[in-house]
């Protein structure tokens, strides 16, 4: 444990120094979210979320230089990798439904940014919806490396932004699930209580309220993939009763927008997930 410590606080301070490198002047925030900043961190399965702040949009050299930068921070990545978009204080300040970015990077596109690096800049897309929930996460319990509060650089989401771009990635479940089932049962844990009760929760916590609340019926299931993710390892869907989990609880959610379309809370209550 001390030593995956270690590692993610090198990780953190080389990340810090080559973004003041990259970025120089224009750097005013980085922000990290998810579970390296809500304190449930695992090396050998989570990823380490960046949101990075920048005064002025980013230029083709400084777009270049965050590729560059990125690469080199792979040795150093928990398996997972890093996660890192950039954007604009301004687009903190007064989001969208489907924010700008101006920069992103994840284990997605290690090969084809080091491969082709202008190539894949002028391929990707310039908005993101998964901005929505990242930017709401980062305003409720996000760590500054630097930069201002976060509540005072993030404007508030409205709830049904959130609640949106939430179903957005659980609709990928029914797809997705055998090659992910640990992620998208705790998703869909962590997910309808944010629906139902409005709170942020990482996945060990989303866990943690399925077992509460969901059907007794899976609780063997929802332990087993607290387990696998804490251990790093995965859970047999052959012996669980994933494909039916995953569809009772898709009901669950979908009911529970229909009665309540923003979900148990007002319109301007600040939860997020993810």
């Amino acid at each position: 444990m001390q030593q995956q410590e270690q590692r993610l606080s090198l990780l953190i301070r080389r990340l810090c120094e080559t973004l003041k490198d990259a970025l120089g002047e224009n750097l005013t925030g980085i922000y990290l979210h998810g579970s390296v900043a809500m304190g449930c961190f695992n090396w050998n399965t989570g990823d380490v979320d960046c949101l990075v702040v920048t005064a002025e949009p980013l230029g083709i050299a400084a777009k270049t230089a965050m590729i560059d930068t990125c690469l080199a921070l792979q040795p150093l990545c928990p398996p997972k990798g890093l996660e890192l978009s950039v954007v604009t204080k301004a687009v903190c300040e007064s989001p969208q439904r489907n924010p700008a970015f101006e920069f992103h990077f994840s284990p997605l596109y290690v090969v084809s940014y080091a491969r082709d690096p202008q190539g894949q800049l002028a391929r990707m897309p310039r908005t993101d919806p998964d901005l929505i929930a990242h930017f709401s996460m980062v305003r409720s319990n996000g760590r500054a490396l630097l930069g201002g509060p976060a509540k005072q650089v993030f404007a508030p989401i409205p709830r049904l932004w959130l609640l949106d771009s939430i179903q957005g990635d659980l609709a990928d479940a029914a797809r997705n699930m055998e090659d992910q089932p640990v992620y998208y049962v705790l998703n869909f844990c962590r997910a309808l209580a944010c629906l139902e009760d409005g709170l942020l929760l990482s996945k060990q916590e989303g866990g943690e309220w399925g077992l509460r609340h969901l059907p007794s019926e899976y609780r063997s299931l929802v332990e087993a993939a607290l387990t696998a993710y804490a251990g790093g390892t995965s859970v047999d869907i052959r012996q669980y009763p994933v494909r039916q989990f995953i569809a009772e609880m898709w009901n669950r959610w979908k009911q529970g927008r229909a009665d309540h379309p923003t979900g148990n809370g007002s319109e301007d209550q600040e939860n997020a997930i993810m």
